[in-house]
């Protein structure tokens, strides 16, 4: 229940206190004289009453709640399971009603027309007449689906209670006022009727606790639980009284009976709540079809049944004492027989359910030693697997660097003969006067392809280097005359055919290894050569990036060209060991896919970063930037 709902009950409840201590504090006191107190004794109590009814009824409720989404079954049953909700509440009200009309009938026969004799009357039916109408609504109260076998110890403890009750109720109550009752059958039969009637009331009360607090909130349980229990003891007592002539109006005992009305019509406003919200279904449609739920029983609960058996034995113990064979005393031995069939039949239930609680946990045992037997046999699977997969790890580092070695010792077989072929071409190539124009343009391919060639090795014994770790030598260097070597070094045919603009202050610096950073210079011009139209333009620049909180100043070192662009789906990978772009995979354009790879590598063991940005629009072209520290690790580290 929502907090509105919950304040709202609590006032009621603190309204029926105050009311019912005021009506205490009157009977106390008792001023006037004593037709005027048993005057208004009855009409508080037929006002009291008639505030319980109008607690039953639908006034001041505001419909709607959250919706509950659920399949169309559980809806069906949801609808069935709030109409019967909302006629718990009335019936309520009708059983409050008909006890409000015997009070009535009480009040109008001892203070108006002053009867000799108010037992039995036609206020007796009202008072009786109530009973029929709290029991059907006990009946109708939604309740859970329980096992075959918790259904069975459930009921069993009832009749347990309701025997043991009987019993003791026959002896003291009921016996003596069926065999000393009043003069007529009329009188008998209702002075009877009373003791049922509890007894009937008891029944009630065992329904109620059967039902959990999963078809209702727990205000609900404990309002009717407290109203069943103050009706009980006061229909008790008065039982007691009126068998020893020791009743009359105006005593305490009258509060008993507004009291537990007044709980009973607060106990149907909180179902009348909930109806009206909506809430607790989907709580109450799953412990309805749920067919394994088992009842929470408290300690106390399960010992109840039995503390009833042991009263009605030692009752019987001092009937046997006193040795008097009368209806009464054959009564208590009949009932405690009774009673002992009773609870035989409870102990073999509840070691049948022992037996097969025990049978079922065996086989979860065998279920739970069957799938541990499983789960170490797939450890072991997992163990080898492991193993064999660390066993093969180490393989194939082991053959990376034999491929490694490999690549190195052909790479540098490879070198020597290049080396020869180049030295021959290039003399070939001083003296081409003489050669045809076809001879000339064979031997510029064969130079052409002779430097592709070097470029490879020379790539990947690169490659080769950086992964067995070369360390970088670092130091303070001019950015723009590492620039300048690397550009006087670039082919002529190129510095003719690009406007290479060079945007770098004198000034800057950055801490980098001058064999690394010249690679890194060349392998970004040559992808912008290879990539960029004749007669455009192709930019370097720098700019110097101020340092956040405890963080090195870096250079920030761009190449910029107006290519055709990279696409961006394409960038994550550019980075990549021999990757190349889909387009360049089947053009005219040569290349490993090596060299991005290794300026990668370069820049980030000089502690730096690099990256690409471009939009792959054609004549956007890309700009490639990389950073390094300007000054030393350690430097600015000291410094701090």
């Amino acid at each position: 229940m929502n907090s509105r709902d919950i304040r709202s009950l609590w006032k009621c409840f603190v309204l029926i206190l105050l009311l019912t201590g005021s009506f205490v504090v009157y009977l106390l006191v008792k001023p006037g004289d004593p037709d005027s107190i048993t005057f208004v004794d009855n009409l508080t109590q037929g006002i009291l009453e008639t505030l319980g009814l109008f607690l039953t009824l639908p006034f001041f409720l505001q419909e709607g709640g959250r919706v509950q989404l659920l399949p169309t079954i559980l809806q069906r049953h949801a609808h069935s399971v709030k109409t019967m909700r909302r006629w718990v509440p009335l019936l309520f009200g009708l059983g409050i009603l008909s006890y409000i009309i015997g009070q009535a009938l009480w009040t109008y026969n001892e203070d108006i027309i002053h009867l000799a004799v108010l037992f039995p009357t036609w206020a007796d039916a009202g008072y009786l007449g109530s009973f029929p109408f709290l029991l059907v609504a006990f009946v109708l109260l939604p309740s859970r689906q329980l096992l075959n076998g918790t259904r069975t110890r459930i009921i069993l403890d009832g009749l347990l209670i309701v025997v043991g009750v009987f019993t003791l109720g026959w002896y003291f109550i009921l016996g003596p006022t069926i065999l000393q009752g009043a003069d007529t059958l009329a009188g008998r039969i209702i002075g009877t009727a009373y003791p049922f009637v509890t007894l009937l009331l008891i029944f009630c009360l065992i329904l109620l606790v059967i039902h959990t607090n999963n078809w209702m909130e727990r205000p609900v349980i404990l309002l009717l639980s407290l109203a069943l229990i103050v009706i009980i003891v006061t229909d008790s007592i008065y039982d007691y009284q009126e068998l020893h002539n020791l009743y009359a109006t105006g005593g305490l005992l009258d509060v008993g009976w507004p009291l537990g009305y007044m709980l009973i019509g607060l106990a149907a406003r909180a179902i009348r709540l909930q109806v009206a919200g909506n809430r607790s279904d989907t709580s109450s449609i799953t412990s309805i079809l749920s067919q394994k739920t088992t009842m929470l029983s408290s300690l106390g609960r399960a010992l109840l049944p039995y503390l009833f058996v042991l009263a009605v034995v030692l009752l019987l113990v001092y009937v046997q004492y006193l040795g008097k064979n009368t209806a009464i005393e054959e009564g208590v031995r009949i009932g405690t027989i009774l009673l002992m069939i009773l609870l035989l039949i409870r102990q073999g239930l509840a070691i049948r359910e022992t037996i097969v609680q025990n049978n079922t946990l065996r086989m979860m045992q065998q279920d739970v030693s069957t799938k541990n037997t499983a789960l170490n046999t797939a450890n072991t699977q997992l163990e080898e697997q492991a193993r064999q997969i660390e066993e093969a790890y180490k393989q194939e580092r082991h053959l990376n660097e034999l491929k490694d070695q490999f690549l190195l010792h052909i790479n540098h077989e490879l070198r020597t003969p290049l080396t020869t072929m180049q030295g021959y071409l290039e003399l070939m190539n001083m003296d081409t006067t003489r050669l045809p124009d076809r001879e000339r343009g064979f031997l510029q391919s064969a130079r052409e392809s002779c430097e592709e060639l070097m470029l490879l090795v020379s790539n990947v014994l690169d490659v080769t280097s950086i992964l067995a770790g070369q360390i970088p030598h670092c130091g303070e260097l001019s950015v723009a005359f590492v620039v300048r070597c690397v550009l006087e070094q670039i082919d002529p045919r190129n510095a003719q055919v690009y406007q290479i603009d060079v945007d770098i202050p004198e000034g800057m610096v950055a801490w980098a290894d001058q064999q690394f950073l010249r690679q890194i210079f060349q392998n970004l011009l040559s992808n912008a050569f290879k990539y960029t139209p004749h007669g455009t333009t192709i930019t370097i620049s720098t700019v110097c990036i101020e340092p956040a909180a405890q963080e090195l100043s870096q250079v920030l070192i761009s190449i910029k060209d107006q290519g055709p662009g990279i696409p961006p789906e394409e960038i994550a990978q550019l980075f990549g060991k021999f990757v190349r772009l889909e387009r360049d995979r089947s053009s005219a354009v040569a290349g490993s896919g090596l060299g991005l790879y290794i300026c990668k590598q370069l820049v980030e063991s000089m502690q730096g970063k690099i990256w690409v940005e471009s939009t792959g629009i054609k004549g956007e072209g890309s700009r490639f930037c990389f950073t390094l520290p300007v000054n030393a690790p350690d430097v600015v580290d000291a410094g701090a």
